[in-house]
């Protein structure tokens, strides 16, 4: 009476379609929100600290600043900078860190610039707590170095130089260019992984 073939047919073709269109728009969707970007900006100076004895030491002072998120975000809602400061007195540390401290950061495509300001409250060795404030600069001058970790994973690097102002306490630690004779030279860093 009536052939049902052609219609089934036509209905499994159509499913199979839309079968195939989901799977390829998840699939797609999900490699985009697989990749996991981190971005980083690092600087180092060497700061006079006095000891309680009253010698004047060389403290370390680091500012790294972090953004990261997930494709297909392109920025991080809640950026922070690590604020850490080391001093060596008469064989006893003085050392305070403020780990995640809100920042407001920007930065430029092929890791020209970034900037990080902000504060935060950074804790001693000691069990004090203090308030730190960070405005930073940094800019990248040398080849971008392009490096494949594995399949899935890449870092960009670019090392540069970098100007700063921090404060502890109220009172201005570092105000100019990152000066650390022995640490690492300022870099912007970006690391991607799926």
């Amino acid at each position: 009476m009536f052939d049902t073939a052609p219609a089934q047919r036509r209905l499994v073709v159509v499913f199979l379609s839309t079968l195939c269109a989901v799977l390829v728009f998840s699939s797609s969707a999900s490699a985009q929100q697989e990749l996991f970007f981190e971005e980083a900006a690092e600087a180092f100076w060497q700061v006079p600290h006095q000891c309680e004895s009253g010698a004047i030491v060389q403290a370390t002072l680091l500012v790294r600043s972090t953004r990261d998120f997930n494709a297909p975000d392109r920025d991080d809602p809640d950026p922070t900078a690590r604020v850490q400061f080391l001093a060596s007195c008469d064989g006893r540390s003085f050392s305070w860190i403020a780990p995640t401290a809100p920042a407001v950061i920007t930065s430029t495509e092929n890791l020209k610039s970034v900037t990080a300001n902000g504060s935060g409250t950074a804790r001693d060795n000691l069990g004090g707590t203090h308030q730190v404030t960070f405005d930073v600069a940094w800019t990248g001058e040398g080849p971008l170095l392009v490096t494949v970790n594995n399949p899935g994973s890449m870092r960009k690097q670019r090392d540069g130089s970098a100007t700063g102002r921090v404060t502890f306490d109220g009172k201005v630690i570092v105000n100019g260019a990152a000066n650390h004779p022995t640490r690492p030279r300022p870099f912007i860093r970006v690391d991607t992984e799926r």
